[in-house]
């Protein structure tokens, strides 16, 4: 409960404006019985983040026996859970901010990054990709492709355009890495992901 309402208002404020006593009466708890559960606002920050954690990286559990469809698929989920997940869009936006998160929330983008490029590992063994890029330079930028497309999706438009978005970043990286014999094949699966 307090988790769900310090991510509406971490959500709403970010992390440096929202307060303990916003919190508190959000999550219709004493800002006493809220410090009893978490001592600082640092400390609710970082239970979002780790919430918001969890949420994402179930995404990437998409069953897909294609590595590239798996993260066609979890960016899908993913992009489905920032328009719908407070949490998941409280933890991505205070995870961002500089300052007191920074040095906790970077290892969340290394275990995104290296899930990634397991990825990216497993399509270029099984023929899927073919690049002269490694995967680890895939992986190491297709994350943060995806953050700055849904960072600038929520400037432009609310999140409105997320999907396309998304799916126009699929198309060109299924185009400048994807074997030709797989092309066709995954910007099927791009299409009917995205729909």
């Amino acid at each position: 409960m307090i988790v769900e309402a310090a991510a509406g208002e971490f959500d709403r404020d970010g992390y440096a404006t929202a307060s303990i006593a916003g919190i508190a009466r959000a999550a219709g708890v004493s800002q006493g019985a809220l410090h009893r559960t978490f001592p600082t606002k640092h400390a609710v920050a970082l239970a979002v983040i780790d919430e918001q954690n969890a949420r994402t990286f179930a995404a990437m559990g998409t069953g897909d026996p294609s590595p590239i469809g798996t993260l066609v698929r979890a960016s899908r989920g993913i992009a489905d859970l920032l328009m719908r997940d407070v949490v998941v869009r409280a933890g991505i936006r205070i995870s961002l901010e500089h300052g007191v998160l920074a040095r906790q929330t970077a290892s969340f983008y290394e275990q995104w990054i290296a899930g990634v490029v397991d990825e990216f590992r497993l399509a270029v063994a099984s023929g899927e990709v073919s690049t002269d890029l490694t995967p680890e330079a895939l992986g190491g930028t297709v994350v943060p492709y995806f953050t700055g497309v849904q960072l600038v999706s929520n400037v432009r438009s609310g999140r409105a355009d997320l999907l396309p978005v998304v799916a126009t970043m699929w198309r060109v990286l299924v185009h400048a890495v994807v074997d030709r014999a797989h092309r066709e094949r995954l910007l099927r699966v791009v299409d009917e992901v995205f729909a």
